[in-house]
């Protein structure tokens, strides 16, 4: 059985309707469960269970060989502000739900790290899987933190962990949340009739991805025995700057923004972008969606019209 934690969230809902059409035995674990993924899947355990509830969530393990982990609640937008709740609410349940999972014996533990935080500022770009770690965030430092112990846990226990790191992903239902995402916040601040607010000067570069393709990459992981305790950058490989991004937005939808420019956040680097090679040798996996096609599968519906979040 696979468990998906953190299902009802945007990248897990992507990935439980690709796995939920397929024959695999599938657990849907998140806080809050949205009545409306229950009433899409018959075919689907759902268990609401915190992170925070060691028993809930050792209880949901059961019959469980494949964890998929997603759930976070920290976000880089939120700068270093609340470094000991990131501490409290991210680090040490997810120490104890690692714990539990190897108790529980589970086969494969899959976790969502972030590529876009963990290596910190460097000029070695496109960033390899073997560069230096050293994140100026509170959220790419809790992201490290979690790897390492399941680096322990595969040394000492040998527990086969997986850990992609995930650029930026962009799609359908994303959500503007804790500061995260520019293209939902684009969208957001336009749908509330507001200037959008583009940080710094809008050069920094970042690696932005469909996210049908990085439910590919996950279902590669899935489908590989042979990929065991190992780090895996997902990305595009390619850099494109937030200027980039507004104006492909507007280029889709066919409108200008009035444009709003805000100081620089200290935690951002400048330029971040993944090297893909070992996704491609390992899992021989390469994203295959054009930006500006994601961008209109993301803001445009299949008729021709305009998403909700557009105006």
């Amino acid at each position: 059985m696979i468990g998906i934690y953190g299902a009802n969230g945007f990248i897990g809902r992507h990935i439980l309707r690709r796995l939920a059409a397929g024959k695999r035995t599938v657990r849907a674990i998140s806080r809050h469960i949205g009545q409306d993924l229950i009433d899409r899947y018959d075919n689907v355990e759902f268990v609401e269970a915190d992170l925070h509830d060691a028993l809930a969530m050792g209880s949901s393990l059961q019959d469980v060989s494949t964890v998929l982990q997603l759930i976070s609640t920290s976000s880089p937008g939120l700068q270093n502000n609340f470094n000991v709740s990131d501490i409290r609410d991210n680090v040490i349940p997810h120490v104890d739900f690692i714990q539990s999972a190897v108790k529980a014996g589970v086969r494969k533990f899959i976790f969502l790290s972030s590529g876009g935080t963990v290596y910190g500022p460097t000029n070695a770009l496109p960033i390899k899987e073997e560069a230096p770690t050293n994140p100026i965030s509170s959220h790419g430092l809790t992201k490290l933190t979690i790897e390492k112990y399941l680096q322990m846990h595969g040394h000492v226990d040998g527990l086969n962990f997986v850990v992609l790191r995930l650029s930026n992903p962009f799609g359908p239902g994303q959500l503007f949340r804790k500061g995260q995402g520019l293209i939902p916040a684009v969208m957001s601040r336009h749908a509330q009739g507001e200037p959008i607010q583009i940080i710094g000067d809008g050069a920094a570069q970042r690696d932005y991805i469909f996210i049908e393709d990085v439910v590919d990459a996950v279902e590669r992981v899935i489908e590989r025995d042979d990929v065991r305790q190992t780090i895996i950058n997902i990305g595009s490989g390619k850099p494109r700057s937030v200027i980039e991004v507004i104006e492909t937005i507007e280029a889709v939808l066919g409108i200008r923004f009035t444009r709003n420019y805000i100081e620089a956040r200290k935690t951002d680097v400048d330029v971040n972008f993944l090297d893909i090679a070992r996704a491609s040798r390992l899992l021989e996996w390469s994203p295959r969606t054009d930006f500006r096609l994601a961008l209109e599968k993301t803001l445009v519906d299949g008729g021709g019209r305009r998403s909700a979040g557009a105006r």
